[in-house]
């Protein structure tokens, strides 16, 4: 309980090293699902919201954007590996659509990621990037909820609990490979220096 009641009035994000741990602890209560994935949709959520709130700093847009595209790569790949893969394998017609159509949400999704990568996000800070960021956080988050009001009902109908449990644990796996090979660990652990950053919406931002 208490646990919980920390969890409800928690106001800092999850960093990538109590997502780690939340995974070996997902595995080890046998955590449904469905429940998981909106677990992590709330992880990228925590991030969207300052993306998508102009009253945020520039320094905190950029440090929730480099927060966030490892969360989506994380989640974004193995739900794709996972969930979608099983759903445009299914017999069902309306179950194989919303896997492509998942999939292709996520093809548009990473290429706005590759493109803020290519335009330098992380040393440098103007309105153009932080449009895309917001553009990228816009579509995640109506992304998430197609997913969570659509998707996951649909897909669950046609899913035998057998098959939940065996997709739960490769997503596990597979998310726990990507966080292990995230070359950002040290975001929002402690050891990242937002003193190198400026604040200031006009300036060409450094680290």
């Amino acid at each position: 309980m208490a646990n919980f009641l920390k969890e409800m009035v928690r106001t800092e994000p999850h960093t990538l090293e109590e997502i780690k741990v939340s995974l070996d602890k997902d595995m080890a209560d046998h955590k449904q699902f469905v429940p998981l994935l909106r677990e992590h949709h709330n992880y990228l959520e925590e991030s969207i919201s300052v993306l998508m709130d102009n009253e945020t700093t520039d320094f905190q847009k950029q440090e929730h954007l480099e927060r966030f595209f490892h969360i989506l790569e994380m989640h974004g790949k193995a739900e794709q590996e996972v969930l979608y893969n099983h759903l445009k394998a299914n017999d069902a017609r309306e179950v194989r659509l919303e896997g492509f159509g998942g999939q292709d949400e996520h093809d548009i999704a990473f290429q706005l990621e590759a493109e803020l990568v290519k335009m330098g996000y992380k040393t440098e800070w103007n309105e153009e990037i932080e449009a895309k960021a917001k553009v990228l956080a816009g579509l995640v988050k109506k992304h998430i909820k197609e997913e969570e009001d659509v998707m996951f009902p649909i897909a669950t109908s046609h899913m035998t609990e057998e098959e939940l449990e065996d997709m739960r644990d490769s997503y596990i796996q597979k998310c726990t490979g990507y966080l292990i090979n995230s070359r950002a660990e040290e975001i929002y652990s402690g050891t990242w220096n937002k003193d190198n950053f400026s604040d200031k919406s006009t300036d060409t931002i450094h680290h």
